[in-house]
């Protein structure tokens, strides 16, 4: 991480900023202009040992890295080829190395981890978005010596290209997680969404019969489960914004110093000068709060609330500093084929709702807020009656 970043973390980081560049930024073009997931990005990005070093630790792995990894991939503009690279490793990967204990969960855990899997979560139905409590029209039911496993689900990413879904179900005994493979998933549309293009999301029909091998979370255990990897979805979310706001902030504030209006650099014009200081200190702001938390996580003294404020309140700056960005860039700003700033915007966007809206994320907030009726008594008088 930057600032009082150690020698080994500045050079992993630099390691990953060439791995990103040399393995993942080439697939950017096609995916966007086709929107289908690059599933070599995540093959190669495994294949040199990046999944096993973010998860080498202890049961949240090393932090450090993951939010390194996470920022670079947005810091190189990637837009849904990163975030499908994301949600594998994190979201995905959390589950599989917490949870796989049969020799069958050990394998999708092992490939998914050296890239030669691709692995995600698929939560959402029709009528259930963030509140996955009510997930119900997605079942899981005895089979004779298996399972099977019914329902269709929404906005699944990079659903059209995994090889394996994580599918949170509905059991007579509560919500469950079965891996279910490709071949029993049809994907009924590739939907078209606004950004991360290059990400694959799909609506899935799933129909499959399964072993006992492939529940990694049984009846009741389903729900912590999928919190638990969001946990790093969110992690990631606010990390890859903070990254792609480097990226915009960089840009823009370059942009001023080389652009000359009447014979003189934009930067001469205090009021852009001063518009962009702000930018870059609500970005450094973010930052280190962000820091904090990861830390805080490591020490376990952060609490869940505490990371879904993070990123809520990450993904809600977002958007206004990038479009900020593009207005320093006047008409070519709203050029996509002219500056990666538009892209940039609508990519952002869907951090307020990926691994719960804002709403989900101000209620987590909500219920950890500090209540003490003797503080209040001491300050505040009773009122009059």
């Amino acid at each position: 991480m930057q600032g009082t970043a150690s020698a080994e973390t500045t050079a992993f980081r630099s390691r990953v900023r060439k791995l990103v560049a040399t393995h993942l930024t080439p697939l950017v073009p096609e995916a966007e202009q086709t929107r289908i997931f690059p599933r070599e990005g995540i093959a190669a990005m495994g294949a040199e040992g990046l999944f096993r070093e973010r998860w080498t630790g202890g049961p949240y792995g090393d932090l450090g890295r993951s939010v390194v990894i996470s920022e670079e991939l947005g810091r190189a503009g990637l837009g849904g080829v990163g975030a499908g690279v994301s949600l594998h490793f994190e979201a995905a990967t959390a589950i599989l190395r917490r949870c796989a204990r049969t020799p069958y969960a050990i394998e999708v855990r092992e490939n998914a981890l050296d890239g030669r899997y691709v692995c995600c979560l698929a939560t959402t139905e029709q009528h259930v978005g963030s509140n996955l409590a009510e997930v119900g029209s997605t079942t899981l039911t005895r089979d004779g010596s298996g399972w099977r496993v019914r329902g269709i689900k929404w906005f699944v990413s990079p659903g059209a290209a995994a090889d394996v879904v994580l599918v949170l179900c509905r059991a007579e005994d509560g919500l469950a997680i079965a891996m279910v493979p490709q071949e029993d998933i049809t994907v009924v549309k590739r939907l078209e969404t606004t950004g991360m293009r290059g990400l694959g999301t799909a609506r899935l029909d799933i129909d499959a019969h399964v072993s006992d091998e492939a529940i990694i979370a049984g009846p009741g255990l389903g729900l912590p489960m999928v919190t638990f990897g969001l946990l790093f979805e969110r992690l990631a979310i606010a990390a890859g914004a903070v990254g792609s706001l480097e990226l915009a902030l960089t840009l823009a504030s370059t942009h001023l110093r080389r652009r000359k209006q009447h014979g003189v650099a934009l930067f001469e014009h205090q009021a852009l000068r001063l518009r962009m200081a702000d930018l870059v200190s609500q970005t450094a702001l973010a930052r280190h709060a962000l820091y904090g938390v990861i830390a805080g996580l490591s020490a376990g003294s952060s609490s869940l609330g505490d990371l879904a404020g993070v990123k809520v309140t990450i993904a809600r700056m977002a958007e206004p500093i990038v479009s900020e960005c593009m207005h320093i860039f006047g008409g070519r700003g709203y050029l996509e084929d002219e500056t990666p700033m538009a892209r940039l915007w609508r990519d952002l966007r869907v951090g307020r709702v990926g691994a719960g809206t804002d709403e989900v994320m101000w209620e987590l907030v909500a219920s950890e807020m500090p209540v003490d009726d003797d503080l209040y008594d001491t300050w505040i008088p009773e009122e009059p009656s």
